[in-house]
């Protein structure tokens, strides 16, 4: 009987979660094309930090809670997440290629992906590579500030029209509705894992890392169909960048807990790789490969992504 309330009750959540993105998508592309920016940097940053803010309540309820591992796993899980299933599921579902990113816009993506393995090195986050991250971020946000005039894109798949109150008013209903949509997602998806008697460092890198990802998933379906596509990449660039650089430093401030070595050894290697293969991938092939060939790619990352999550669980 628990087993059917919670799983019901996680429907109820996912459908709030999918709700706020919808609303969350539209609204912040109206904004954007009235402020004349362009789709790529409110991916950066509105719809990066909307969809990455349940990752940073995990981190201060780690804090509180002493479950740092369960928060740095949910970081660790969720990037991999980021890469190969959510933008994984986006080439499969592109129908319109994106403009060409920009290098610059890779640098602080690669750079605290780097810095985040130099600190996993000894399982300790220390207060020096915390405040480290922060610089990344300040940087991040220098690289988008530098970069926020470029090309705005003047597409009329783009909504337009609509009262700046109503607008606002919107943009902030559907952000709340993803942060309260994925955080009741996160806590019932967490009691079915622990009825099912799953152990703390698995549902770290699977259950609350996807749970927390759901933003990101449900933001990016809603541009894909949108054909939103420069949103979709810089959505991922920027929950990624934000998820080290805004979460990891709050445990490396506030706590000293001992990290698992496997996270460490098996999944920030995974994570890295991916990371590299994604920025290859964007710069080089996003906008130039066939339609059929991004799909093909969509295909392997979220094959192999499902076959990480059985091999997490034991099941393969």
């Amino acid at each position: 009987m628990d087993f059917l309330v919670n799983f019901l009750l996680l429907g109820l959540s996912l459908s709030i979660l999918i709700w706020g993105a919808d609303k969350f998508i539209d609204n912040s592309s109206i904004i954007a094309k009235k402020l004349g920016i362009n789709e790529l940097t409110i991916g950066l940053t509105v719809v990066a930090l909307g969809t990455s803010a349940p990752k940073i309540f995990v981190g201060i309820s780690s804090i509180i809670n002493s479950t740092e591992v369960l928060a740095m796993g949910a970081v660790v899980g969720s990037n991999i997440s980021n890469i190969a299933l959510i933008f994984g599921v986006s080439c499969i579902g592109i129908t319109l290629k994106p403009h060409k990113t920009k290098f610059i816009q890779f640098i602080p993506f690669l750079l605290s992906a780097l810095l985040l393995g130099y600190a996993l090195y000894d399982l300790k986050i220390s207060s020096i590579e915390s405040i480290l991250m922060l610089i990344v971020f300040i940087y991040f946000l220098f690289v988008i500030f530098k970069n926020k005039s470029s090309e705005v894109l003047t597409s009329n798949i783009l909504p337009s029209g609509g009262n700046s109150i109503y607008l606002s008013a919107m943009l902030f209903i559907g952000l709340i509705a993803l942060i309260v949509g994925s955080n009741y997602a996160v806590i019932y998806a967490e009691k079915i894992a622990i009825l099912l008697n799953i152990p703390e460092v698995i549902i770290g890198l699977t259950i609350i890392a996807i749970g927390t990802s759901l933003p990101e998933l449900a933001a990016t379906i809603s541009a894909v169909l949108k054909n939103k596509t420069d949103m979709v990449v810089g959505n991922v660039i920027g929950s990624n960048v934000l998820n080290i650089t805004l979460v990891v430093p709050i445990i490396g401030l506030f706590s000293n807990a001992q990290l698992d070595q496997m996270l460490f050894e098996r999944d920030y290697l995974i994570m890295i790789v991916l990371s590299i293969l994604f920025t290859i991938f964007a710069i080089r092939f996003m906008n130039t490969a066939s339609i059929n060939f991004i799909r093909l790619i969509g295909f392997l990352l979220v094959f192999g992504y499902i076959g990480y999550i059985l091999r997490l669980s034991g099941l393969a």
